[in-house]
């Protein structure tokens, strides 16, 4: 039960971010029409405006799901066996990586089928509406209904945020004296270092990408493109499993090749450094850079190509020198919101790190495994704050563009 109601308080904004929207542009005809044929309020809402936002309904539960499929710490904390934490577990304790990888493909599986339901189910996000658009008039609640909305409201972001917030904030003021010393900064100085190599690099791939698709729209470009963003779809401890996999049958071809040539003694190459988290990374949130990058692109005109390209420019400076300065908005979006989802990944870092390299995700998984809560929350309210970032700057990145 804790589990369902903490993931449920998580993932709802996936539910109501959609069908907010969906009832925000349906307009006021449908709903007039249904009052003009009997029905009520409650019934127009019921068999018209409903059905009308299923499919976005839909979409956003299927995102939910998938969000809850890719979930290790929630159900780490509340010790509730997933298929990410017996991938974990088959690993690192039954050290059985053949096994592991096994899982993983069967939750690969699962995940691909959950995409093909909610391309379905976005596929009928399509109406028809006749005349020109009419927002949907708002209904002022007055009363007993005023009062239960608020109170609604309320109780759903405090039990959400406030509260766990401010809990967090007295653990973390009872530990700070003791635990915000040179091991704790160290926990930072990795955070960073990783989330800001890690988003660069990703930000970098974005812009090739999406200069790739603007160039090139045929269907082979569409499709490495959609395999290129699938990754945030995927659980980190699949993503995980599967980098170090391929990282570790490259390390043994590079050792095969090179130890005749370069008299090498047998050992790890590439095994054990940071180029598996980062690639891991990169394949994981490469369609949070990409979409802002992408979007911005896509607003250019194709003219400025070609007078580019009429000037003699080549392909690579006028990415450098054309795009890349107007793009720049874009890309800083992408590359705060790839940074902020860097600091906050857990079981790529922890099953992939090299040994040392915690970060402050990790140290929150250590310390709730060994039920040390106030331990934790210093940590915790860290990534709570930069978390708050990108929402501040898109929202102030937001009212400038207006």
């Amino acid at each position: 039960g804790g589990v369902i109601l903490v993931m449920s308080l998580a993932l709802y904004p996936y539910v109501y971010l959609l069908a907010r929207n969906a009832f925000a542009t349906q307009g006021k005809r449908a709903l007039e029409a249904a009052q003009a044929l009997g029905h009520s309020r409650t019934s127009g809402f019921f068999r018209v405006a409903l059905p009308m936002a299923r499919p976005w309904i839909v979409g956003g539960l299927m995102l939910a799901l998938m969000e809850t499929l890719a979930d290790f710490g929630t159900v780490s904390v509340f010790n509730y066996d997933t298929f990410t934490t017996a991938i974990y577990k088959t690993w690192f304790g039954m050290f059985s990586l053949d096994a592991a990888s096994q899982l993983a493909s069967l939750l690969v599986i699962i995940v691909f089928v959950l995409l093909i339901l909610e391309q379905l189910s976005r596929s009928r996000m399509r109406y028809t509406q006749a005349g020109r658009h009419q927002e949907t008039g708002r209904i002022q609640l007055k009363g007993v209904a005023a009062w239960s909305a608020t109170l609604f409201a309320v109780a759903v972001v405090s039990i959400a945020f406030i509260v766990p917030l401010v809990q967090l904030l007295l653990w973390a003021a009872n530990v700070f004296a003791d635990d915000f010393d040179s091991r704790y900064l160290g926990f930072l100085q990795h955070t960073l270092m990783l989330a800001g190599i890690a988003a660069a690099i990703t930000v970098v791939g974005a812009l090739l990408l999406s200069y790739a698709a603007r160039r090139n729209t045929d269907g082979l470009t569409r499709t490495c493109v959609r395999i290129a963003t699938i990754g945030y779809a995927l659980p980190g401890t699949v993503l995980a499993v599967g980098v170090f996999v391929a990282i570790a049958w490259l390390d043994r071809t590079l050792l095969q090749v090179l130890q005749p040539i370069m008299h090498i003694e047998a050992g790890m190459l590439l095994q054990g450094s940071l180029l598996i988290m980062l690639v891991a990374y990169m394949a994981r949130f490469m369609a949070v850079g990409f979409n802002p990058v992408d979007s911005a692109m896509q607003r250019l005109p194709l003219s400025l190509d070609d007078v580019s390209r009429t000037l003699g420019v080549s392909s690579l400076t006028m990415l450098r020198r054309v795009h890349a300065p107007i793009l720049r908005g874009g890309m800083v979006t992408a590359l705060i919101l790839v940074f902020v989802d860097v600091m906050k990944e857990m079981p790529i870092t922890l099953m992939t790190r090299p040994f040392g390299w915690d970060t402050l995700a990790v140290r929150i998984f250590e310390m709730t495994s060994e039920g040390e809560w106030e331990r934790a929350a210093l940590p915790a309210v860290t990534l709570v704050l930069v978390g708050l970032l990108p929402i501040i700057f898109l929202s102030r990145h937001g009212n400038v563009n207006e």
